[in-house]
């Protein structure tokens, strides 16, 4: 994988375009970075649903209902600190060797990384959570085991909430190849969208 900086994303003619094969099918997938924000913010309700199944399964480790601040700004700094790290673990899943491109969009309140390495379906579905388990997930799993009455508790707690909200748009691309994709098929980035294609 060799990641590089490309700057300010302005508009999707900057993006690399795949060379793909005749019979590659275009994801049914949002055609900006707006409107993809708009369609993955559907997926804050799963997560949500997530963190109260955590806070209730904690409440019952501790035999207590759970007193907590959902909101500590150094668990929060932290998971904001964590956004370029998030890339770089999208980015190593890639196959070694392979161009990824590092983009901002200010406008969409996004970073992101894209490549046009075809990947199987499999592989790109971890690519696409790789970040939120590591940041997200595995936390909150920290999180519940946690004693209440430490400091450190809402740090971490608030890390692994706001980095799981922060994954919204890997969800998205995980619910559309797990819908579209069939089995064996490969996932290629072309511009802004996805495509999948059966190997020949």
């Amino acid at each position: 994988m060799k990641l590089k900086w490309k700057g300010i994303y302005k508009s999707k003619d900057q993006l690399p375009v795949g060379d793909l094969p005749s019979h590659a099918v275009k994801f049914k997938e949002p055609n900006s970075m707006l409107e993809l924000n708009v369609v993955a913010a559907l997926f804050v309700i799963p997560v949500l649903i997530l963190i109260f199944l955590s806070i209730l399964i904690k409440s019952l480790l501790i035999k207590e209902i759970v007193d907590m601040n959902f909101f500590n700004i150094w668990g929060f700094i932290l998971a904001i600190l964590m956004i370029i790290p998030h890339e770089f673990l999208h980015a190593i899943v890639f196959p070694k060797g392979e161009k990824v491109e590092l983009w901002a969009s200010p406008m969409a309140l996004a970073v992101f990384v894209v490549s046009t390495a075809p990947i199987s379906k499999g592989r790109f579905i971890f690519l696409s959570l790789l970040p939120n388990i590591v940041f997200g997930l595995i936390p909150l799993i920290i999180w519940i085991l946690l004693p209440q009455n430490l400091a450190i508790t809402e740090i971490v707690f608030s890390f692994a909430l706001l980095s799981l909200l922060l994954g919204v748009g890997d969800y998205l691309n995980v619910f559309n190849a797990a819908r579209q994709m069939p089995k064996g098929a490969i996932q290629q980035l072309s511009g802004m969208n996805s495509y999948w294609y059966m190997p020949k």
